[in-house]
């Protein structure tokens, strides 16, 4: 059997697909697993809010959620799609940077969907 301690959870890339065709669109996401410290760290900072016996808004839950996505995504790409076309947000390819990440992710809530369920992939984070 294989040394257990060498299996870890490493970033990984993500291809974003267009919601009705399921086609890549030319937007890739680099993402970080749930054991990065960056996203601990959110995960801790909101069970902190929680256990000091502050009621939770739905606002606030709504805001957790965003928040902790932000920090899975390490960066991303703007390519193009599979027919050459670029794939671009309000009319180019933003530079990555945590602002306009938050932009696309409530712009685009289709987007934000398939990160929430990339990052909750667990088995993507590994190597086989």
């Amino acid at each position: 059997m294989a040394d257990i301690s060498t299996v870890v959870a490493s970033e990984r890339e993500v291809d974003i697909v267009h919601p009705v065709t399921q086609e890549p669109i030319g937007l890739k996401l680099t993402v970080r697993p749930d054991s990065a410290p960056e996203v601990r760290a959110v995960e801790r900072k909101w069970l902190t809010m929680g256990l000091r016996g502050r009621r939770i808004t739905a606002e606030q839950m709504e805001a957790r959620g965003l928040e902790i996505l932000v920090a899975h995504v390490v960066g991303w790409v703007w390519g193009n799609d599979a027919n050459g076309e670029p794939c671009t947000f309000d009319g180019g390819a933003p530079e990555f940077n945590e602002p306009n990440l938050r932009k696309v992710l409530k712009a685009l809530p289709w987007i934000k969907k398939q990160l929430d369920v990339e990052a909750g992939n667990d088995s993507g984070f590994f190597k086989g």
